[in-house]
């Protein structure tokens, strides 16, 4: 949302930090994954810590369905206040 400057001003942003290690354990397995393709995609956005920044909220993802159950429960909690 951020790259494109599509979000607006009533936007709720919601960074997902994740171990950069198991995103490309992750990656790899999928299938068609191009490293040269990911590369020239990462180069062209913005910086991680630009979008934490930015956003509302962080979720640690930890790749495991409770925790992020947990994360997404807490922020509808806050957005619904």
């Amino acid at each position: 949302m951020l790259e494109n400057k599509i979000n607006k001003k009533k936007d709720v942003l919601i960074f997902v930090q994740s171990k950069q290690s198991i995103i490309n354990k992750k990656l790899k397995k999928r299938k068609g994954y191009n490293k040269k393709l990911f590369y020239r995609f990462k180069n062209i956005q913005l910086s991680l810590n630009h979008k934490k920044k930015k956003s509302h909220f962080i979720i640690n993802n930890d790749f495991t369905k409770k925790t992020v159950e947990k994360y997404v429960k807490h922020i509808l909690g806050e957005i619904l206040k």
